[in-house]
């Protein structure tokens, strides 16, 4: 079987959802059978080699493909200008960028000399950016809804001169992303909830899933958990509002009680916290192993969002429960029974936290139904061997119908910056070797 991988760039460390869910669609695409890739990367940073061996042919390119362009980052600072965007493109703010016919050419044209069973797309940014559309043998994966996560950020926020037009564009948005099944022959969601929302006879879900540890040594001290990317906005927000309206009632009745923030780019809110009323921001950690070691507790305080939260995931696996809003919780299985406690209201999520500190036996218990719950439903192994059915399924249907035709361009202004052949090779290679990869 061939197969082409479409993604942006899955760099080391595999620090957030977004990287660790690309990664192992790789893994599971990539013991299919021959696998090509077209991977959109930073130019200014060095090209993750490793991500990528044991694949076949590598093409990169710049990343500012799938990003809006400097004039564009200007408009969108002022309220007139934000006006104009939106009233100059049918595409949503999200989905803007350069208008270049000559990457759709390139890739078509690539795909028409190729003709692959079935080509993955790791979002939809990157599908409608290459302008391509394919019902036969194309899949998506949508695994967040851009335009829910959008709205309750909105709706959470203060009033400001654009606000009205971000509301504009949340129906832009909803209406791109409630169409994308039209266009290919699978659309993937995360859970059965984002299915329901957008619906349609192609819609799949595949989840996201955890590794499971082989060896599990919890020392829990009255110590509570966040890990995750603080650049991502309901991350901060959620952080922000447990930071001002949980933390304070959990320390009044627990004064021993700590809290440890782990996650890149916390902001001068968060980090202003640091050393003061237990709490710990920590940014990027080498290691996480010994925080979920000496947590109690983890938390997905979130006020927005989509998809699903691979925090609670990993949480579970290390039989550490778990504290969320409702909105962090959504999409899983998972239930107070295996240790996901819900709430929106501070008072009760400041109990839940309390009655999880203060009974030791019930927080183990808790611990291992909700590991046990995870390694049966959402351990990574499980959702490779779903993904690899969708693939064979997808294939099966596209063999022996006509190839997709597309013209050719032989004038072409965007090539791949760099093309890898024969990535497998690259873990024999020297980097001398590597560098000298042929540029286009």
């Amino acid at each position: 079987m061939r197969i082409l991988f479409v993604t942006p760039t899955i760099a080391l460390p595999l620090n957030d959802g977004g990287k660790i869910r690309k990664w192992n669609v790789l893994q599971a695409l990539r013991s299919l059978g021959q696998l090509d890739v077209v991977v959109f990367h930073d130019q200014t940073l060095p090209f993750p080699h490793k991500v990528f061996e044991g694949c076949g042919q590598v093409h990169v390119m710049d990343s500012h493909l799938l990003e809006r362009t400097p004039s564009q980052d200007k408009l969108y600072e002022s309220t007139v200008g934000r006006l104009g965007l939106l009233l100059g493109s049918s595409r949503p703010f999200r989905f803007l960028g350069p208008s270049n016919r000559s990457l759709s050419d390139w890739f078509a044209t690539m795909t028409n000399e190729k003709n692959y069973d079935v080509i993955w797309i790791s979002n939809a940014v990157t599908a409608i950016s290459l302008k391509w559309g394919d019902t036969r043998r194309t899949i998506v994966d949508g695994d967040n809804i851009d335009f829910v996560m959008n709205l309750q950020l909105l709706r959470s926020s203060r009033w400001y001169g654009a606000k009205i037009l971000n509301y504009v564009d949340v129906l832009k948005l909803a209406w791109w992303e409630r169409s994308l099944h039209i266009w290919y022959a699978r659309v993937l969601r995360c859970s059965t909830d984002d299915q329901r929302m957008l619906p349609g006879k192609n819609i799949v879900v595949i989840p996201n899933g955890t590794d499971i540890p082989e060896v599990i040594d919890r020392k829990p001290k009255n110590r509570l958990l966040f890990v995750g990317k603080l650049s991502y906005e309901p991350n901060r927000v959620g952080v922000e509002w447990f930071l001002k309206t949980v933390w304070p009632a959990i320390r009044s009745r627990v004064p021993q009680a700590e809290l440890d923030i782990v996650g890149v780019s916390p902001g001068p809110c968060i980090q202003d916290q640091d050393g003061k009323a237990g709490v710990r921001v920590l940014g990027f950690v080498d290691d996480i192993q010994p925080y979920w070691q000496q947590a109690k507790l983890s938390l997905a305080p979130l006020l927005a969002g989509s998809g699903t939260r691979l925090k609670i995931l990993e949480s579970l696996a290390h039989q550490v429960p778990v504290v969320s809003t409702v909105v962090g919780a959504q999409g899983l299985n998972l239930g107070e029974q295996q240790g996901v406690f819900q709430t929106d209201s501070p008072e009760r999520f400041a109990n839940y936290c309390i009655d999880l500190m203060s009974d030791d036996d019930r927080n183990r218990q808790l611990g291992v139904s909700g590991y046990d719950a995870v390694a049966t439903q959402y351990s990574w192994p499980t959702i490779h061997q779903r993904i690899r059915d969708l693939v064979q399924e997808v294939a099966s249907e596209s063999s022996g119908k006509e190839p997709l035709r597309y013209p050719s361009t032989t004038n072409s202004r965007v090539r791949p910056s760099h093309e890898l052949n024969a990535c497998s090779e690259l873990a024999a290679c020297s980097q001398d070797a590597v560098n000298k990869a042929r540029s286009a």
